[in-house]
């Protein structure tokens, strides 16, 4: 009867709905309930290097709404950057009928570090024109509505949480295998961030004492030899001692993508640098399993998107380097794809609610 009653008030309050109903052989049927995901609506940001996406979303984290902005010639213009995004969002919020439905809040994911306790972005070494940004304050002057601040690898980590390849697990890890390296934490199904927020800051572990300079100023980091930009810049390398290449006449232009689409070609020079980052990656997650031993790392990025014979590497580098052989941790490929950041972004306000903000909708 108390479940019922508390099941009935959520009802009323248009909070959960009836899924479907199951008769057996004795008594009455069963009711399976669900979140309403009409209730209301999210918003999602997620700011990379190359593309800068939003999006409105229904409690499930369907995408009703989307918005995309190119990040090529806007980097280094911070004013223009926040007024253009603004605009972005903005332009959702005006456009699409919610059915009297509200939104919640502003989800963004952003590279970090970021400083939860004040929400400013700190000190993104591929993203300098965010370092010491007051962000969630500019954004919420801006657009009105709730804002929320986390890193982008910590979105993402609370999308897969609640509806993608982490859902069901207590305890997992997502990797964000980019032209940066991020990392998000979901123990005891919370968000692991830490005393100083720096928690997952996976792709500036030492990999390679010896090794290159990272752009955080450090040697050897896993995002110096194992990240998009890694690969990019030995790619490069090695183009240079190879004049009868036929990119060496181009080698000024070479990106991330075309390296990745010799890779699936099978191009051997472009195969030789995306398995190194991915052997360099694989050792580092055996240390990270070592240290806290999820039930599921989940993987995404535009390496483990777009190179066939990424993770397959990744995990044969994981099954024979990892401590205890008889057991295995799962390592998947995220169930958001190239969405997995405003899904993220978006999954974090609804985060909160159902955390935070309930008890007061009730009241």
């Amino acid at each position: 009867m108390a479940v019922q009653n508390i099941i009935s008030e959520l009802e009323s309050a248009g909070l959960v709905r009836q899924a479907s109903l199951e008769g057996g052989r004795l008594g009455r049927k069963s009711a399976t309930y669900i979140i309403n995901e009409k209730y209301a609506y999210t918003l999602g940001l997620h700011i990379n290097m190359f593309e800068t996406k939003a999006a409105l979303l229904n409690l499930k984290g369907d995408i009703l709404g989307f918005k995309s902005l190119p990040m090529e010639g806007i980097r280094d213009d911070t004013a223009q950057f926040i007024e253009l995004i603004s605009g972005m969002v903005n332009s959702l919020i005006n456009e699409y009928d919610l059915n009297g439905g509200k939104i919640l809040g502003l989800g963004i994911g952003t590279p970090g570090p970021v400083n939860i306790e004040d929400d400013r972005i700190l000190s993104p070494p591929n993203m300098k024109m965010l370092r010491y940004l007051p962000f969630r304050r500019m954004m919420e002057d801006r657009i009105g509505i709730p804002v929320i601040l986390h890193r982008d690898a910590n979105a993402i980590a609370m999308g897969e949480y609640w509806c993608g390849a982490g859902f069901g697990y207590n305890n997992m890890v997502y990797i964000d295998a980019d032209m940066g390296i991020g990392c998000g934490l979901v123990f005891d199904s919370e968000l692991l961030v830490g005393k100083n927020y720096v928690a997952g800051e996976f792709g500036h572990i030492t990999i390679a004492p010896m090794g290159p300079v990272c752009n955080c100023g450090k040697q050897g980091c896993l995002e110096a030899v194992g990240s998009g930009i890694s690969i990019v810049r030995d790619f490069i390398q090695r183009i240079g001692k190879t004049p009868e290449h036929p990119l060496y006449a181009g080698i000024d232009k070479i990106n991330i993508q075309q390296i990745l689409k010799l890779g699936n070609e099978h191009e051997l020079l472009a195969i030789s640098v995306l398995n190194e980052a991915a052997h360099n990656m694989g050792i580092a997650i055996v240390n990270l399993i070592n240290i806290l031993d999820p039930d599921i790392i989940i993987m995404g990025g535009i390496l483990t998107t777009g190179y066939d014979e990424y993770l397959e590497i990744v995990r044969e580098v994981v099954i024979s380097n990892r401590l205890n052989r008889n057991s295995e941790n799962l390592i998947v490929k995220t169930a958001n794809g190239g969405n997995a950041g405003i899904i993220g972004a978006g999954e974090i306000v609804v985060d909160h609610f159902f955390k935070s903000l309930v008890g007061q909708e009730l009241s």
